[in-house]
């Protein structure tokens, strides 16, 4: 059996540019990019203080850095929880949301090779 990974790594290089968005991201960006989603997935929201805390990411300084790059991109957006105007929350924008399922595509499409 070829190896799926490998094949998905090949899967998404032959995407056109416009297909994927994060080719303006830089990895840090994308890795935090993941992290927000899985925590989404999972129902839970991240704030922006939880964000930067996500050391095995990096320090806060260049989190913070790549939260501004993700927004800068579209790929998130900050919104508050009812009343409360203390704390912002990440959200994944349509464009993130587009940039999974194109990911999700073409894992699907190397597991069926």
């Amino acid at each position: 059996m070829a190896n799926v990974y490998l094949k998905f790594l090949q899967n998404i290089a032959a995407l056109e540019p416009i297909q994927l968005k994060q080719n303006a991201l830089s990895p840090t960006a994308i890795l935090l990019l993941n992290a927000i989603a899985v925590k989404h997935f999972e129902q839970q929201l991240l704030n922006v203080t939880q964000t930067l805390g996500l050391r095995e990411l990096g320090s806060s300084a260049n989190l913070h850095r790549k939260l501004d790059e993700l927004l800068e991109a579209g790929m998130v957006s900050l919104s508050y929880n009812g009343n409360n105007r203390r704390t912002k929350y990440i959200t994944l924008t349509q464009a993130a949301t587009d940039y999974f399922q194109t990911m999700s595509k073409a894992m699907l499409e190397a597991v069926e090779c």
